[in-house]
């Protein structure tokens, strides 16, 4: 299985579409092992568009913090399931509390209340969160 999270300085970028780059870690789901991790960008670089060479990557789960709409409708309509409000943790504990079903999450982070980076583009009306 083939886990996505957006990333920056090793660990969860709490905002996808502002992460340095995406980390791709091959697990098996049975012995709970991490087999590979391996940091990438894609050529057209960073932005809530990268959903879709996230989805042509084989990734199977995406772990973030916050995400946007449309983000989150691309993958699900590749069939990749999205783990939204984790915390900003590095990346191979993230992958190990996900594995041992420790990973608590929260709310997804795209509310933005707060952040001066908020990323949703106005897709959505006023008082309507990211992704709900």
């Amino acid at each position: 299985m083939k886990i996505c999270i957006p990333t920056s300085e090793g660990k969860l970028c709490g905002h996808f579409g502002h992460c340095e780059s995406f980390t791709f870690a091959e697990v098996n789901p049975d012995t709970k092992e991490i087999l590979n991790i391996e940091e990438r960008v894609p050529e057209e670089g960073i932005s809530c568009q990268s959903a879709g060479w996230i989805s042509e990557q084989g990734v199977s789960k995406v772990l973030a913090g916050g995400m946007g709409g449309r983000p989150l409708m691309m993958f699900a309509q590749n069939g990749i399931e999205v783990v939204a409000g984790c915390p900003e943790l590095p990346v191979r504990e993230i992958v190990e509390k996900y594995l041992s079903n420790t990973l608590e999450t929260g709310e997804n982070a795209c509310g933005g209340e707060g952040h001066d980076h908020h990323h949703c583009h106005g897709h959505h009306g006023e008082g309507h969160h990211c992704g709900h």
